[in-house]
């Protein structure tokens, strides 16, 4: 599984790299410890955990229907412009994919890709 993420994560950001003028958010993908410059704090961005088939912000389940919409009202309410991605441990490479393309349809500037999956059962 870790090596299937990491070879898409690697053809995304090329993808993303090469298509520099989009209309989507971008996507980085970041190994948490490994920060440089400004840190940013949390009112700043919006943390959401792919579970599989669905996304939760906050322990609540988001379902795929209402992502797009949900995930605008929340980046309006709290005045943030990126969303900081986590990944629950043994989700499938498809909902991984799945999720992200959604995602760049939000009004998210950045979206942060964290590395190290989430183990389950484990809260943010």
């Amino acid at each position: 599984m870790k090596t299937r993420v990491m070879m898409f994560l690697l053809a995304l950001g090329l993808g993303t790299a090469a298509h520099a003028a989009t209309d989507h958010a971008r996507i980085a993908f970041v190994k948490p410890g490994v920060a440089k410059g400004v840190v940013m704090d949390s009112s700043q961005y919006v943390k959401l955990v792919i579970e599989g088939p669905f996304v939760s912000h906050d322990k609540i389940p988001v379902s795929d229907e209402g992502l797009i919409d949900y995930v605008d009202k929340i980046l309006k309410s709290s005045g943030a412009t990126y969303l900081a991605i986590y990944v629950r441990e043994g989700i499938k490479f498809g909902d991984v994919v799945r999720t992200l393309d959604s995602l760049r349809k939000t009004s998210a500037k950045d979206i942060a890709v964290n590395t190290v999956e989430i183990a389950l059962g484990r809260d943010l």
